[in-house]
């Protein structure tokens, strides 16, 4: 392992412990300019996508064995 790789590793653990921490993350949200509101909005928004292709896939496949 190189010199690089190792402060990588280093770093890497170093982060998934800070980020571990719920106040931690929370304060990153605030930095980068985003909230859990937003991103609550946003994982609304994306099962709502998501329930709206589910309910489409069973029509798509009924017109697949049509003749």
């Amino acid at each position: 392992m190189t010199d690089q790789e190792a402060w990588i590793e280093r770093n890497a653990a170093q982060a998934r412990r800070a980020l571990a921490d719920p106040a931690v993350r929370a304060e990153l949200l605030a930095l980068l300019g985003s909230s859990e509101r937003d991103r609550a909005r946003r994982l609304a928004t994306a099962r709502r996508e998501l329930a709206g292709l589910e309910a489409r896939w069973p029509l798509l496949e009924e017109k697949e064995h049509e003749p």
